[in-house]
């Protein structure tokens, strides 16, 4: 979650990678990518898929920075993403599109069960692979997903 407010909420979903490779992207830019070659973006969410968003570390500070918590933020311009690259920032985690609620939506989701709220760690941004973020995430909240229950239906 970036934002939160009376207005309505903007997050990010972090455990949807794409089959696009941060070093190809990076490419185009004319910019080196500091982190691995396996490295994917991720789909952020559904809103405005022809958007790019980054992750990183909270010590890196640009004009439209949003500080998420302590050790990460959320930057979105192109100056972020060139200097970052070329600073080597290992911390770095792109994605594209965004999720959003108007007002009042999110609440009503997690009222009814919709969501399982939980703090977000810089391991679960920056170090576990985005197809892990799920199960570690419960796992770090003491959650067994064979007893979640979707519509009376266990998910699995």
């Amino acid at each position: 979650m970036i934002q939160h407010d009376q207005q309505g909420a903007l997050g990010l979903i972090l455990n949807a990678p794409t089959k696009h490779n941060c070093t190809e992207l990076v490419d185009s830019f004319g910019v080196p990518w500091p982190g691995g070659t396996d490295a994917v973006i991720c789909r952020g969410g559904p809103v405005e898929p022809q958007s790019l968003w980054m992750l990183h570390d909270d010590g890196w500070g640009f004009p439209e920075t949003m500080r998420v918590t302590d050790g990460f933020a959320v930057s979105r311009s192109r100056e972020a993403l060139t200097r970052m690259c070329n600073g080597g920032e290992e911390h770095l985690r792109l994605l594209v599109g965004y999720a959003g609620w108007g007002p009042g939506q999110l609440e009503n989701e997690i009222a009814t069960g919709s969501w399982i709220v939980g703090d977000a760690g810089t391991a679960l941004v920056f170090d576990w692979p985005p197809e892990e973020v799920w199960r570690k995430s419960l796992d770090a909240l003491g959650i067994n997903p064979a007893f979640l229950v979707e519509g009376g239906h266990l998910i699995q």
